[in-house]
């Protein structure tokens, strides 16, 4: 439908897009992402034929964009720019019939089809509410809808969206969205998204901008991975699976541990997912975590998983081997910390617990939240092992803050 070949443009001779290449299929729904000034709005005003290119070419269905004349151009293709701003108070009902224009000829006048097509338009975006009101008087959000509207009017083969639904709330947005989505096949989309989300969950393909070429082309799943959010975004965050739709599902860490952590050995034991929290919080703080011994059932396994934090396992409900205890001894031994969270402890995962043994204890902190504790599923009722160790004196904290300044005088200790 469309291909980008080795696409360059830019503004005043200097080239902001480089060397950009990509196709779109009929039908489908590419999404545009980067940081801000990675070149995408330069490369849907391009694709548009808004901006000249510099070198290279954009064909729609074989033919050179610059080969169409206007009117047939916005017959096939529309914009929905980002910017909504209108100083003339026309109706909504006229913003949208201005869909038409491309199809009526010189001093013809709008007819029943055209009608027809505006009302459809109008009611597929939820504004023919607002068809006789001045556009100058609607909120921003309703006014964002009113030009998708328009947009769907000229019943084109190819939309463009700059940030299309950057003025919304969040239930227009998926409402939109799922609109321009479910135009089916008959219609393909290139829309620059900021939200990370709305691109995973709505988009077939996505696009990875940054510095003005393109760093990676493919599904969501392909492209949104943590190595490239941290290369190209520079955030550490968690890209998960959403439970309900099988897209990813982006998540930036805090940012507020203390860097002195940077670089800090930590082996956690925990379970039932009292680890997976601190996890994330720890390898944002750029800490080498080890974690285990844990079931591959476990959610702080998962999160291990995810984060890529080497992991020790064993089956659920397996016993734990001797050379499972000897794995465990090794990552105790290299770690500067060992964090162990207030968490169920069965006969499974007690081994764990009794390897904190000795000279480790001296580089233990038990973390141990309001509302948390170790629970007995042992049924020996006792876990006088644990008075033991506390009365050892290892530090037991109740806060992330208090954690952090325990590991930070561990490891000055």
């Amino acid at each position: 439908m469309i291909d980008v070949n080795d696409l360059r443009a830019g503004y005043g001779g200097e080239d902001i897009i480089r060397e950009i290449s990509f196709g779109a299929e009929k039908g489908e729904f590419i999404g545009i992402i980067g940081p801000n000034g990675s070149g995408k709005t330069t490369l849907l005003k391009t694709i548009s034929r808004v901006l000249n290119t510099s070198g290279g070419v954009v064909t729609l269905e074989g033919r050179a964009i610059s080969d169409f004349g206007q009117k047939e151009l916005a017959r096939i293709m529309s914009v929905v720019p980002q910017e909504t701003a209108m100083n003339f108070s026309y109706t909504v009902v006229d913003i949208v019939m201005m869909g038409r224009f491309p199809y009526k000829e010189r001093f013809t006048k709008e007819d029943a089809n055209d009608y027809r097509i505006v009302r459809e338009a109008m009611e597929v975006t939820n504004v023919a509410h607002l068809a006789d009101r001045a556009v100058t008087d609607i909120s921003g959000g309703e006014r964002q809808r009113v030009i998708i509207a328009r947009a769907l009017a000229q019943q084109p083969k190819v939309i463009l969206l700059d940030e299309a639904t950057a003025h919304l709330d969040i239930n227009h947005q998926v409402e939109i969205l799922s609109i321009i989505r479910d135009l089916g096949e008959s219609v393909t989309k290139i829309g620059v998204f900021h939200d990370l989300n709305l691109a995973a969950e709505f988009c077939d393909r996505i696009i990875l901008m940054a510095g003005g070429r393109v760093r990676a082309i493919g599904t969501p799943a392909e492209v949104l991975t943590m190595e490239r959010l941290r290369d190209e975004y520079g955030i550490t965050a968690m890209v998960q699976t959403n439970p309900v739709t099988g897209r990813p599902l982006i998540m930036p860490l805090s940012e507020g541990v203390p860097s002195e952590l940077q670089g800090v050995r930590i082996h956690i034991i925990s379970g039932g997912g009292t680890g997976a929290g601190l996890m994330h919080t720890l390898v944002a703080a750029g800490c080498h975590l080890s974690a285990g011994v844990l079931s591959p059932m476990d959610s702080d396994y998962a999160a291990a998983v995810r984060l890529g934090i080497p992991c020790i396992t064993v089956p659920a409900f397996a016993p734990i081997t001797t050379a499972v205890s000897d794995a465990l001894g090794s990552y105790l031994d290299e770690a500067d910390v060992i964090l162990l969270t207030a968490m169920p402890v069965g006969v499974g995962n007690l081994p764990n617990i009794h390897a904190v043994s000795g000279s480790r204890r001296s580089r233990l902190v038990i973390y141990e939240p309001p509302g948390e504790a170790f629970a007995d599923c042992t049924q020996e009722g006792d876990l006088s092992f644990l008075s033991a160790i506390r009365d050892a004196g290892c530090p037991v904290v109740s806060s992330r803050h208090a954690l952090y300044k325990a590991i930070k005088a561990l490891v000055k200790s």
